[in-house]
């Protein structure tokens, strides 16, 4: 499974937030990766609730994840607790946004 959870990661490396210009996991929006033999599920956030590019991130996530799910489910939970900041961007987007 951990394999596959590297996967997960690196698909969802592959959704950029078209405004910002980072993948969503150097944003920090990925809060959690569960992977059973039924399916994935990712626990992801938005910068804010009112985003407008939540639909196509949320679309883009999901058909990353589709190309590598083997037939897996993939359920993608929309959360908000933790609220998102920009302290949550790695130390790579950090520095590629130079913040």
């Amino acid at each position: 499974m951990e394999n596959l959870k590297r996967a997960v990661l690196m698909a969802l490396k592959n959704v950029v937030d078209p405004e910002v210009g980072l993948d969503i996991v150097t944003m920090g929006l990925v809060y959690d990766i569960a992977i059973n033999e039924a399916g994935i599920r990712v626990a992801l956030t938005l910068t804010s609730r009112g985003c407008p590019l939540g639909e196509t991130i949320g679309s883009m996530a999901r058909e990353s994840l589709d190309g590598i799910a083997g037939g897996r489910a993939v359920t993608l939970a929309l959360v908000w607790d933790p609220p998102w900041s920009p302290h949550m961007i790695t130390s790579e987007g950090r520095e590629a946004l130079r913040i």
